[in-house]
């Protein structure tokens, strides 16, 4: 009932224009008024856009540093254990404190980052202040917060492995990049298609990190759809073109873990 009731609310208010009198709510059925706002609405087009490309690049360097970091883990001798926790701990931090955390490293004045920047004769930068350097940010922090969940699903992966295969691939004369690209990431294939597809789905509705460290500036540099949601629903008051954009979203979602689901059954099959 906790996720049916708000779904069904939501997308009651879709078809809706609703507004607030005298602290009460009045609804009108517009059809699909608010759907057709979609496309004529910029704003909405770049938070998708935004969103699109935070979502790709954020999936594609946690699962990149994930594997390495759990493979090097993995092969460690001496400092397996200590490596690991240092791996998992950024994920256990809530994100307001990753926020503020990362809002002093950033800081222009006194961040770490400016200070190696110095060091090194380099001119600080200001970088949440320009676009490309907002984007790159917000692209980072998610990075550090969640690659760790990306090393724990493959650490576990790569343990599950029968060593008896990789010992023999070695003996046989291949390479470690051999039986890491032979080996290890074929077998590991169905793990990395999972976690690609629960990052998609935290990429895409990260909200608490952005809305923190930029709330989408500049200039809709970093505007992703939740925080373009956020806007509409909390600032602008239009409640059902908020529940549109929303229902947009949940549906999408939908579709991708639905064809994650008949993709790998399809593949068992032929199995």
């Amino acid at each position: 009932i906790f996720a049916i009731y708000p779904l069904y609310e939501m997308a009651r208010l879709s078809f809706t224009e609703t507004e607030i009198y005298d602290g009460e709510f009045f609804s009108a059925f517009n059809g699909l008024d608010n759907f057709n706002k979609i496309p004529d609405d910029p704003l909405a087009l770049n938070a998708i856009r935004v969103t699109l490309l935070f979502s790709f690049f954020c999936v594609l360097f946690t699962i990149i540093l994930g594997i390495a970091g759990a493979i090097m883990v993995q092969n460690s001798k001496k400092f397996k254990n200590l490596a690991r926790n240092i791996f998992v701990w950024p994920a256990v931090i809530a994100p307001v404190v990753v926020s503020v955390m990362w809002l002093l490293i950033l800081d222009p004045t006194v961040g770490l980052v400016n200070k190696i920047l110095e060091s090194i004769g380099r001119e600080p930068q200001i970088w949440l202040d320009s676009k490309t350097g907002a984007f790159i940010s917000v692209v980072v922090v998610d990075v550090w917060h969640w690659t760790p969940v990306v090393f724990l699903f493959i650490y576990a992966g790569l343990n599950g492995i029968n060593q008896e295969i990789i010992e023999a691939a070695r003996v046989d004369g291949a390479s470690e990049g051999q039986v890491i690209r032979r080996i290890i990431l074929p077998i590991l294939l169905p793990t990395i298609a999972v976690i690609a597809l629960l990052r998609t789905i935290m990429s895409i509705k990260a909200f608490d990190e952005m809305y923190l460290l930029t709330k989408g500036g500049p200039d809709g540099a970093t505007s992703l759809i939740s925080l373009h949601i956020r806007k509409i629903f909390v600032e602008i008051l239009d409640f059902g073109y908020a529940s549109a954009l929303s229902l947009c979203i949940v549906a999408t979602l939908a579709l991708i873990v639905a064809f994650s689901y008949f993709a790998r059954k399809r593949k068992r099959a032929q199995i």
